[in-house]
């Protein structure tokens, strides 16, 4: 039997509509922070869509549907075109539809694209910002309703939804497709909310921005089915498509298949009670191939497993510790099975071996640092002094982003994002030690890049 089909007899059988849900593919790009010499053209988003080709062909769906930011920007149109009408053919030829909105990134070079390429089996929808209705018939005999909206310009600051005066479709599956930031009413990327989405009917919403995949769940789900190739340490997790299988009048069911070549992790290693530099090493790389091997044996597929590592605890290595660290960044490297494991970056969390309840009894600045330091591990609960202290370092990490030097780095950075909290640690822990060796130094301040001293 079809495995699109339920039922048991040939005079009740309820077909089973499988769509493809994809988006921010963002061809043009590639994976980042990966050692000097890999090789990444296996790696590219472009690769990523051959993937999902094959992904919808095996799956045997219906229908494809992109939720904008399938291409990076203008510049990449020649690198797009090519893999994306040799996709969309084998496709079509499969009886397989494509239905796609443009995003912020290809707002302009999508409807180029979707205008060369042509064809009754790829439907760009939306152009212009103006609601635009399909109705797909699919290979099944099937029809699919799909609404959608593309961005017309960079930015729009404006809710899509305000002008949604589609209603409701007519019988069948129905899909609405939107690139769109959910719940954020201040974005410049298309502000939607969950309410709104659910106030106007379709069996599913599928949205693109978000790279993170985001299901809410609910008689209509919403989701960000986020980018199928992670591209950079701020994307981490599990990346791919989801298959969903839909019914006029019956739930969603959705399900993620794992199509990311490359896999980002930041893993926590604990160096309590490490004494010397071959116990510290022999510890570390323990704990990293362990967490690899749990990353692995969960994603098929993958080739590339960049790690960043946190290590934390008190130690009385902790003053001679760094230099120890450094080396994995240059010369670790573990390969399980298939898949090559690199250390990205290492951070020290690490702190001396020191009593900071003791310490934190006093009256004096170790004391006040002492009681910051077991504020900010959970310890205890911040005082309104301590509040304000990390409210300012907010601000001052919230200015040093967005200083004129770093704008050109661009909004796709997410890995630029810091932990404040673990800066001010890092300084309050440097400074109580300094007091307490009896330096009259202070601290090192943080580079802008860094964020904001404590």
């Amino acid at each position: 039997m079809d495995p699109r089909v339920r039922g048991g007899d040939d005079t009740n059988l309820d077909v089973i509509v499988k769509v493809l849900c994809t988006g921010d593919l963002h061809i043009g790009r590639g994976p980042s922070r990966l050692p000097s010499g890999v090789d990444v053209r296996p790696l590219s988003c472009a690769r990523r869509w051959e993937a999902i080709v094959e992904c919808a062909l095996t799956q045997r769906v219906d229908l494809v549907a992109i939720s904008g930011d399938l291409v990076d920007r203008k510049n990449r149109y020649f690198e797009a075109i090519g893999p994306l009408e040799k996709g969309l053919r084998r496709l079509g030829d499969a009886g397989v539809v494509t239905v796609a909105v443009a995003g912020n990134h290809d707002f302009d070079v999508l409807p180029e694209i979707a205008q060369s390429l042509g064809g009754p089996c790829f439907h760009l929808l939306g152009c212009g910002g103006a609601w635009e209705r399909k109705r797909v018939q699919l290979r099944s005999g099937e029809t699919v309703t799909v609404d959608g909206w593309s961005f017309p310009q960079e930015h729009v600051s404006a809710n899509p939804l305000d002008s949604y005066a589609l209603g409701v479709a007519d019988g069948g599956v129905h899909v609405g497709l939107l690139h769109a930031d959910l719940g954020v009413p201040t974005s410049r990327y298309a502000p939607v909310s969950l309410a709104d989405l659910r106030a106007h009917p379709a069996d599913l919403w599928l949205l693109g921005h978000i790279h993170e995949p985001r299901l809410e769940g609910g008689t209509v789900p919403v989701l960000y089915p986020g980018s199928p190739q992670a591209m950079d340490p701020g994307e981490s997790g599990a990346h791919g498509v989801w298959i969903g299988e839909m019914h006029a009048g019956q739930p969603v069911h959705l399900q993620m298949v794992r199509l990311s070549a490359v896999q980002y992790e930041t893993i926590d290693v604990d160096a309590t009670d490490v004494s010397d530099e071959v116990a510290l090493m022999s510890s570390v790389h323990a704990q990293i191939r362990h967490a690899a091997e749990t990353f692995v044996d969960s994603a098929e597929g993958l080739k590339h497993l960049s790690l960043r590592i946190r290590v934390c605890g008190a130690t009385s290595m902790y003053h001679r510790i760094s230099a120890c660290l450094h080396a994995l960044e240059t010369d670790a490297e573990i390969s399980i099975g298939d898949v090559c494991v690199w250390v990205e970056r290492v951070v020290n969390q690490t702190r001396p071996a020191r009593d900071l309840e003791d310490l934190s009894r006093g009256n004096d600045a170790p004391a006040l640092l002492a009681r910051l330091l077991l504020t900010l591990s959970g310890d205890r609960d911040a005082t309104e002094a301590e509040l304000a202290i990390l409210r300012e370092a907010e601000q001052a990490a919230s200015r040093a982003r967005k200083a004129r030097p770093y704008l050109a780095l661009g909004e796709s950075e997410s890995d630029g994002m810091i932990d404040v909290r673990e800066v001010v640690a890092s300084q309050a822990t440097a400074l109580l030690d300094e007091l307490l060796r009896g330096s009259p130094s202070p601290s090192p301040s943080p580079s802008p890049s860094r964020g904001a001293t404590a």
